[in-house]
């Protein structure tokens, strides 16, 4: 009697478990997963470096962020924005030239 009551008692313990697993994995592998940038990153090497940092669009209302890619051999800027349109994310060439050219056109 005692080995029944301690078998029965190991098969609960048992599908207790297993039911618990099989929950675990059924709520981690039915999240989506959303892609993150983390604004305030600077990677850099010998050739390239990039940069990105939280923007807004134009009216002000929307997240977006930048992502800012330096050619160092060809002292080239280009700047990108990536931002979320509804389920879709967006990334679109915002600016760029000659490093040199760029800084000429604003300076006084």
């Amino acid at each position: 009697m005692t080995t029944n009551r301690s078998s029965r008692r190991t098969k609960i313990m048992l599908s207790s478990t297993a039911l618990a697993m099989a929950a675990g994995i059924l709520l981690l592998t039915g999240q989506s997963p959303e892609p993150r940038v983390e604004a305030g990153l600077v990677a850099s090497d010998d050739t390239f470096t990039l940069m990105t940092a939280a923007g807004r669009t134009g009216s002000g209302d929307g997240k977006s962020d930048l992502l800012y890619v330096i050619d160092n051999d060809n002292g080239v800027l280009l700047a990108y924005r990536a931002s979320q349109n509804g389920p879709a994310m967006n990334i679109t060439l915002v600016d760029g030239g000659h490093i040199g050219h760029l800084f000429d056109a604003v300076r006084p």
